[in-house]
């Protein structure tokens, strides 16, 4: 009986992704050119990052956008962190300083202090909100700027409040652990998110994520959350509220992979966790009347998917030791065709093959026999999650909510330590965002969004 529940469980799991794959190879149609472009302002939230940081907005500002803006949001750094952006020589990046006891009340809290600081400073310069963008990225993303136009170009559908772009690991050379974690950011960039782009539900990210301040505006003073995955419920609630979000898969961020297993864990602990507070949001999205069947469907999956492979985990491990437990106690009585040889690889590496497909088309510098192989490895890498998911609900139950951050480490490509300058600093603002050409002030704006607008 637990074995057939496994294997029914298995058949869901297959032939849901195998739809979602499929869906995602529907190609949109090209849109139209466009004249307008947005003011960016992209935050990245800092803690201790003296590591990287220098080199990240090296690579932000030698792209060459003239309508970028970096704010650095020093969340009281014990290192060099805010030093180094203070003097970092270009007029277009700045740092905004935290200090205790406000710093360190979690990422969301960090990105709430530099929403608010630019929404009052839109407010106080009568800027359309509407013509500047919020981006948000990881300290040691290295973003795609000179891509940064077909960002522009999807919020041209007014309907749209949040871009998330591919990410992807760039330190995945360095070993197995950090290429595991490219192909499961791959696979859920072609085969999930690709797909829910399609029904207008694509996630947002930590990272490489894009958001209409206007859209910001209207969650209130604090639309990020103190939920440990504050990307996961401000998607959500964009969706709520009648939004849709874009997934941009022609736009790339990379990141520094984890190298080291415990703080792999740890990490994917605090995730874990984070789906498990934003669980309750399962009543509004069953009773939204702004969201498509399909969209409530998928969102309700996605929320659930971590407890069901925990579940189903669970009865895999303890399944799989019985299993091995009777071959070895009785290996002469225990014969196993040639039928429950394809059963038992089906139930343990159903999805290898179409991971293998999702990684190549993702990486198409990597051979077909390596993407097969990483595909194997990956699908017992997934059972991290079981360990992840057990200390997770644990630390949930407990009421446990705190978690260190994750740190840098030296690997492939140039995180070598920080460089240093000697202009001079400057406060936040950094810019005047009502002197740039790319935004147009306007004598009053509306709080009414586009979307409200098309609506009515």
């Amino acid at each position: 009986m637990v074995v057939w529940g496994v294997m029914g469980f298995v058949v869901l799991v297959v032939g849901y992704t195998l739809v979602m794959f499929l869906l995602g190879l529907r190609r949109t149609a090209g849109k139209a050119a466009f004249a307008e472009r947005r003011q960016f302002v992209v935050f990245i939230p800092c803690l201790n990052e003296e590591l990287v940081i220098v080199r990240t907005l090296d690579r932000l500002i030698s792209g060459g956008a003239t309508n970028l803006t970096v704010v650095v949001i020093d969340d009281a750094s014990d290192d060099r962190t805010a030093e180094l952006v203070e003097a970092y020589p270009h007029p277009r990046v700045g740092v905004l300083r935290r200090t205790l006891p406000d710093a360190r009340q979690g990422k969301g809290q960090a990105l709430n202090a530099a929403y608010r600081a630019l929404r009052d400073h839109v407010r106080v310069h009568h800027i359309d909100p509407t013509a500047v963008v919020v981006g948000v990225l990881d300290a040691d993303g290295r973003l795609d700027v000179d891509r940064l136009h077909l960002v522009d170009r999807a919020f041209e559908s007014p309907g749209i409040a949040g871009v998330q772009i591919r990410v992807r690991i760039h330190n995945a050379p360095d070993g197995l652990l950090p290429r595991l974690q490219d192909v499961e950011f791959a696979t859920f960039t072609e085969i999930f998110q690709r797909a829910r782009a399609q029904l207008g539900s694509a996630g947002l990210g930590g990272n490489g994520q894009f958001t209409r301040l206007s859209a910001l505006m209207e969650l209130g003073d604090e639309p990020w959350s103190d939920c440990l995955t504050e990307d996961l419920e401000l998607g959500i609630n964009f969706l709520l509220a009648g939004w849709t979000n874009e997934f941009l898969p022609e736009v790339a961020v990379s990141q520094q992979g984890v190298t080291d297993f415990g703080r792999l864990l740890r990490q994917r602990s605090r995730w874990f966790q984070g789906h498990l507070q934003c669980i309750p949001l399962l009543h509004q999205i069953a009773r939204s009347d702004r969201m498509s069947i399909m969209a409530r469907v998928d969102v309700a999956y996605h929320l659930l998917n971590s407890v069901l492979m925990l579940v189903f985990q669970t009865f895999s491990v303890v399944w799989l030791g019985v299993t091995l437990a009777v071959l070895v106690s009785r290996p002469v009585d225990t014969e196993v065709t040639a039928a429950g040889w394809v059963v038992l690889y089906f139930l343990a590496f159903g999805l290898a093959p179409l991971i293998a497909i999702a990684y190549r088309r993702a990486r198409p510098d990597v051979g077909v026999a390596r993407c097969l192989l990483y595909a194997h490895l990956y699908v017992l890498y997934t059972y991290l999650w079981w360990l992840a998911g057990m200390r997770a609900l644990f630390r949930h139950v407990r009421g446990d909510r705190g978690w260190a951050k994750t740190t840098r480490t030296v690997g492939s490509g140039d995180e070598a330590g920080p460089a240093t300058s000697t202009t001079v600093s400057m406060p936040f603002p950094v810019v005047d965002l009502s002197s740039l050409p790319a935004v147009e002030a306007v004598g009053a704006y509306s709080h009414a969004s586009p979307r409200q607008k098309v609506m009515s």
